[in-house]
């Protein structure tokens, strides 16, 4: 069973939960005798009705059993969610963000770290195959990607690992521009990396605003993370990058995106040594990092509809199926950004399409 005493992340189980990171810290009252609430709000037995509904602790039933059911919709339900005793809190850590920047990350709510109790036999014993089937994986193999980063910074190189940002930039030329622009611009269909774009629209029916790392993305830590354990995309994690071309690619995209070290707004220079001290330096400053939170409330308002619909779920919203807005296009009808390389309708290039 996991410790509920330390902050962890769990990175076997990621299937059973939907938030991007997840971590933990506190305490549990589980125990408690049925009928209990926890600070007389919350079933105190909330593991035993989990284990009752075989675990699904995300169940709209589930949650209306434990939190009760004005304390699980809307409002009521988000507020609740801020207090660290509610079994599906989403508060964070400051040793995370940095500080008070929101819910910026989930913690592991306690209703899930309480339930799994073959979880250690199961992901932990070497012994271990699942349902019969296959071998377990041998620890040399294993090796290569044990490389989980933390998003308080575990898991990052040692600070003598790293180069500088001008040899980053080299590094993010040879393996990434192809797809990214030399300049995180876009190329090829390709998401661009680097935009000076407001997330927030004036109009519903603007384009949507292009998500790069500077206005969107939360943590510098896990972008080290997300580019060493996925980019090239042909040969992630590849060796002949290694962490130090990983970091130093890492260093010339927080550069490109303006993101600063200090509250003074000291950004990177070409000769600085990016390692991963100056990346944490940077993980609290990034821009769009307080505009997060966790909601862990399944959607359970809507029935599905697959005939005889309502008219506001169809077409139009007033019942034509045949009159609606094509996401993908603006509202003068041109396309957005990329589509039409990205649907193989038009010739690959840099930027917007016919630039």
């Amino acid at each position: 069973m996991f410790s509920t005493k330390q902050t962890l992340v769990v990175a076997s189980v990621t299937a059973l939960f939907s938030g991007s990171v997840l971590a933990m810290s506190g305490s549990s009252d589980s125990n408690s005798a049925a009928g209990e609430k926890i600070n007389g709000k919350y079933a105190a037995n909330y593991a035993e009705i989990i284990k009752n509904a075989d675990g699904k602790y995300l169940d709209s039933k589930v949650i209306e059993a434990i939190l009760g059911k004005d304390a699980t919709h809307g409002r009521d339900g988000l507020e609740g969610k801020l207090d660290p005793a509610n079994p599906y809190s989403f508060e964070v850590d400051d040793s995370i963000d940095g500080g008070n920047h929101g819910n910026a990350q989930c913690k592991i709510p306690l209703a899930f770290t309480e339930v799994h109790e073959s979880v250690a036999k199961n992901y932990h014993n070497d012994d271990y195959t699942a349902r019969g089937f296959g071998t377990p994986i041998a620890e040399a193999a294993l090796e290569k990607w044990n490389i989980v980063v933390d998003g308080d910074g575990k898991g990052l190189p040692d600070p003598s690992v790293g180069m500088t940002v001008d040899e980053g930039a080299k590094v993010y030329v040879q393996f990434c521009g192809m797809c990214h622009g030399e300049f995180g611009e876009g190329a090829k269909g390709y998401l661009p990396l680097a935009v000076e774009e407001n997330l927030v629209t004036s109009d519903f029916y603007d384009p949507a605003p292009m998500k790069a790392v500077g206005n969107y993305w939360p943590y510098a830590a896990t972008l080290f993370d997300y580019i060493r354990r996925t980019m090239p995309f042909w040969t992630p994690n590849a060796p002949y990058i290694g962490d130090a071309g990983y970091m130093g690619m890492t260093g010339y995209i927080m550069q490109s995106n303006y993101i600063p070290m200090d509250d003074e707004g000291t950004e990177l220079e070409g000769d600085t040594f990016y390692n991963s001290e100056v990346l944490m330096k940077q993980n609290k400053y990034m821009k769009n990092q307080g505009n997060f939170f966790c909601d862990h409330r399944p959607v359970i308002h809507n029935e599905r509809c697959m005939t005889n619909c309502p008219d506001a779920q169809v077409g139009n919203g007033k019942g034509d199926i045949h009159s609606y807005r094509q996401a993908r296009k603006l509202p003068d009808g041109t396309p957005q950004y990329n589509v039409p390389q990205r649907m193989h309708e038009d010739k690959p290039g840099v930027g917007h399409a016919g630039m």
